[in-house]
């Protein structure tokens, strides 16, 4: 349904240069630049700057590319809901997510999914916020999941909620033993925190100016799992963590989560984005509201009794 020019458009796009889109479509380059030729031809303008690095979209080419990934998942997507309707085939879901989604939720959700709609598979991507929305603007993925701190643009955003930050520390951790705790009150402890460039981080150093407040941070890392099990490790710690990786964390017996009374800490919102000017299929659409649904049932957690664990 995507026609030869377009493909060979896109696969120089992917690739940066004349020489690898041939490679992946096993034509000679003089074919693809011919193609590349006849679309500039036709649009009469530019679509690439040429480099010694390779082939750099000009904002024309930028413009055509979107396009074209849109076309190109939208015949996709056809055939799926044809195959949906038929019950033949296999559809294929694509999801980009931060961390504190893609470790835990997401891989159970679709676990749970797949149990009713055993012909869907998935493809699950970590990335960071900025990426995340790249990937769903570009066409990349069906869905984006991340937390975010500025609303969303240039997107579908299907779903927006306000998110905690939270406290974890060991059981017998003398925090523990408070109904709320205030930053002032952490900064007499050692701090795991996650990498700068997360919205969490940001947010938490953010507000630490704010208040005055010079914590003491020991331990430094990009992956969430690794702030856990430093966190288990250690009786005096406190680490920093979003209420529904929270969810998942709590499961490990010994930790508990506190609120934190600070109201500036608590300005991240979870966005769910799609891609803009494009209907899902119906498969997607469906995984959608399971995960939306799932998420506003999370609304009570144990953290709102500090002794649960």
């Amino acid at each position: 349904m995507l026609n030869t020019a377009f493909r060979y458009f896109l696969e120089v796009v992917d690739s940066g240069s004349l020489t690898g889109a041939a490679s992946r479509l096993h034509v000679a380059p003089s074919a693809v630049s011919r193609m590349i030729r006849k679309l500039e031809d036709e649009y009469k303008t530019l679509l690439f700057e040429r480099h010694g690095r390779g082939m750099v979209l000009t904002e024309a080419g930028e413009i055509l590319a979107t396009s074209a990934r849109r076309g190109q998942l939208e015949a996709e997507h056809a055939r799926m809901d044809i195959s949906d309707l038929r019950r033949v085939g296999k559809r294929h879901i694509r999801i980009s997510a931060n961390q504190a989604f893609g470790m835990e939720l997401l891989p159970r959700l679709m676990a749970r999914f797949q149990k009713t709609e055993p012909d869907v598979t998935f493809h699950l991507t970590l990335a960071r916020a900025t990426e995340i929305h790249r990937r769903i603007q570009d066409g990349e993925d069906d869905i984006g999941l991340y937390y975010s701190l500025r609303p969303a643009v240039d997107v579908n955003l299907q779903y927006s909620r306000r998110m905690r930050v939270l406290a974890l520390v060991k059981e017998d951790h003398p925090l523990a033993r408070k109904a709320s705790i205030s930053l002032k009150d952490i900064e007499s402890y050692p701090v795991g925190q996650m990498s700068q460039g997360t919205t969490i981080r940001t947010i938490v150093d953010l507000c630490c100016m704010q208040a005055n407040v010079a914590l003491t941070t020991v331990f430094v890392s990009n992956n969430v799992t690794s702030l856990q099990n430093f966190c288990l490790e250690r009786e005096d710690v406190v680490v920093f963590f979003g209420e529904l990786t929270a969810t998942s964390v709590l499961r490990q017996c010994g930790l508990v989560a506190l609120l934190i009374s600070d109201p500036q800490l608590h300005q991240r919102h979870l966005q769910i984005i799609t891609m803009e000017g494009r209907e899902m299929p119906n498969s997607a659409k469906r995984f959608l509201e399971m995960t939306i649904d799932h998420i506003e049932h999370k609304r009570d957690q144990p953290w709102d009794d500090p002794a649960a664990c």
